[in-house]
């Protein structure tokens, strides 16, 4: 079974790059939801079948299930999808906090210290921001980003080492899609260049992120 292992890993490359390039910017289709979802529904089945803990897998269903509906058209649809982020997001902190060589005592670090503060402070500033131009999804997306700040000091407790260096890049690439996406949706005015490049960006950081902190996880379970 680990020979197939790879196999998933590119059809959920293959995807992301043709929905990059044909369907990040374009509005709702069916083709859309399809390679959107399966880009990471493929790395969800390489976790399940490598073994990767459970966490893992039900995160990044959770994150595929929240891309079908972020594919598709309508304020219920884009709730549902924060929804989805937002479980997924927590299976994750339960999967770096439960992870065998999580210690808490690592978030004491200098440079770690210094990397959470910068995350925190601009964690308050975009809630103090979106407060103002988030509307009647304010509590929403203050929530979701409450709950990724999260992810980030969860993730902190990993050493850096054994594949765990690649995990820690997915999750700085995961804030950084998260934050271009709310910049996208909330501050950016319709005619700037800035959205037109915002799709881009958002899906290379945000499929990376999740590519990286699988496969980190996949690489420990292979190697050991």
């Amino acid at each position: 079974m680990d020979s197939f292992i790879p196999r998933f890993f590119e059809i959920g490359a293959l995807s992301a790059i043709i929905y990059l390039l044909g369907f990040c910017y374009r509005a709702a289709s069916t083709p859309k939801t399809i390679l959107k979802t399966l880009s990471i529904g493929a790395l969800a089945v390489a976790s399940l079948i490598a073994g990767a803990p459970i966490w893992l897998t039900l995160a990044l269903a959770a994150c595929a299930l929240g891309d079908y509906f972020l594919s598709r058209d309508g304020a219920a649809d884009f709730i549902k999808g924060v929804g989805a982020f937002a479980v997924g997001h927590l299976f994750y902190i339960v999967l770096f906090l439960t992870d065998p060589l999580s210690n808490t005592s690592l978030i004491t670090i200098n440079s770690r210290v210094a990397i959470l503060s910068v995350l925190i402070i601009m964690s308050l500033l975009m809630m103090g921001i979106l407060w103002f131009y988030a509307g009647k999804l304010r509590q929403a997306v203050l929530g979701y980003i409450t709950i990724i700040t999260a992810m980030g000091i969860a993730a902190a407790t990993l050493p850096w080492q054994t594949n765990y260096d690649i995990v820690m890049l997915g999750v700085m690439f995961f804030i950084l899609s998260d934050l271009i996406l709310a910049m996208q949706l909330f501050l950016m005015t319709k005619d700037a260049w800035t959205i037109k490049t915002a799709p881009f960006l958002v899906w290379v950081f945000y499929w990376l992120a999740q590519m990286l902190i699988t496969a980190g996880f996949v690489l420990r379970v292979l190697q050991s």
